[in-house]
């Protein structure tokens, strides 16, 4: 962890004092609020909160190739839980070099430093948190390859999250893992080419997530994997109007899955931008996946999910927007299903320098099988942001 704040501190100094590299940015935001529901659970415990982000982005060319890097770091305080306070710290770097005629290979790994808590028991008069330190990686390699009028690629992709011991704030409670670590490796390969005004693609996609042994059954957490094929079809119309809709079959395997439980089902992603008068754009999203890493269930769930958004110019420099996005999940190894609808609201005033303010207001309500799980969460937030 301190050696990760020690690189991004080093990358910052030289990007201050070494005009040479031009080529960089430096992100950052800063700000606090309130939530009703920390640990989003019935529990309905408030807190305020403070946060901060700094990243520091940038690339350098080099002979047939083009080198980029980033630091991140961020912290989130909550005033009166800090056992559930959240850091991170990462570093991530990609490498892209042209192999030939329309042909580029693309690399990419990074890695990240994160520490939080969480709520383990909640009694009348008896409140036991825990904190850990997870370490969460990735890497891939592409290859892009343009010939006959269209474009080929093949992606290998590896994600790992390694789940650190748990710290008790009960003084006496041992340390101990509460969540299995999981590896993700996916493999994606597409063609894309013009068709109609626009551009057709077709994707064979194949991920399979790993748990150790030892884990699975200690843990409840199992190992799946999810084939895919589908079509997808994109175009923009009269420049104020931008469609992409894909669909196909999804087929998704495991030893721990039900023979009762459906194995194929449908894959779904379409996005439509509308670019309305007065600088306003509407935006809406209807997706259906099977997600097999950052779940709640043991195996996967099966997620569909509809989304609305709508930004808009009230003055110069005064901006509104608005989001709504429902999430329905059917739980793959227990016969379980939750709703989430998350509605937020965003006031954003440009300052100088390309600074701004924003006031945030979100409303999330989570329904699930088990009606004593319902909960709610209200937040309110003010962030200063910039890029310099």
């Amino acid at each position: 962890m301190r050696s990760l704040h020690g690189l991004l501190c080093a990358a910052l100094i030289v990007a201050f004092c070494n005009p040479a590299i031009a080529d960089s940015t430096v992100d950052y935001s800063i700000g606090g609020g309130r939530t009703s529901n920390v640990f989003k659970d019935p529990t309905l415990l408030s807190s305020p909160f403070g946060e901060a982000k700094l990243a520091f982005r940038g690339s350098l060319s080099l002979e047939d190739a083009q080198l980029a890097y980033g630091l991140t770091a961020s912290v989130r305080r909550i005033a009166r839980y800090h056992f559930a306070d959240e850091r991170r710290a990462g570093v991530e770097i990609g490498y892209m070099r042209e192999l030939g005629e329309g042909v580029k290979l693309t690399l990419k790994a990074g890695i990240e430093h994160r520490r939080d808590g969480d709520l383990f028991l909640a009694l009348p008069g008896l409140l036991i948190g825990y904190s850990k330190a997870d370490i969460a990686g990735a890497a891939s390699a592409g290859i892009t390859a343009e010939h006959g009028g269209g474009k080929s690629h093949f992606t290998a992709a590896l994600s790992s999250l390694d789940r650190g011991k748990v710290d008790f704030t009960l003084a006496g409670l041992p340390r101990t893992q509460l969540e299995a670590d999981n590896r993700l490796f996916d493999l994606t390969a597409g063609h894309i080419r013009p068709l109609l005004g626009g551009e057709i693609g077709a994707t064979l996609q194949y991920r399979t997530n790993r748990i150790p042994a030892g884990q699975q059954d200690r843990l409840g957490r199992y190992p799946a994997h999810a084939l895919r094929g589908s079509l997808a079809y994109g175009r923009t119309f009269a420049e104020a109007v931008t469609l992409m809709a894909e669909a196909g079959v999804l087929r998704i395997g495991s030893p721990e899955l039900g023979r009762t439980v459906e194995q194929s089902r449908p894959f779904l992603k379409a996005e439509l931008a509308v670019q309305l008068p007065r600088d306003t754009i509407f935006k809406a999203k209807l997706a259906r996946d099977i997600q097999l890493a950052d779940i709640d269930d043991p195996l996967g769930e099966d997620v569909r999910t509809v989304g609305l958004s709508l930004e808009t110019a009230l003055t110069e420099k005064l901006k509104l927007g608005l989001a709504f996005e429902h999430a329905y999940s059917d739980w793959l190894y227990y016969d379980y299903r939750t709703h989430t609808t998350a509605t937020t609201a965003t006031l954003t005033y440009t300052l100088a320098k390309g600074a701004a303010v924003a006031l945030e207001y979100s409303h999330l309500v989570r329904r699930e099988t088990d009606k004593a799980a319902d909960f709610k969460v209200d937040g309110l937030a003010m962030r200063l942001s910039g890029s310099f």
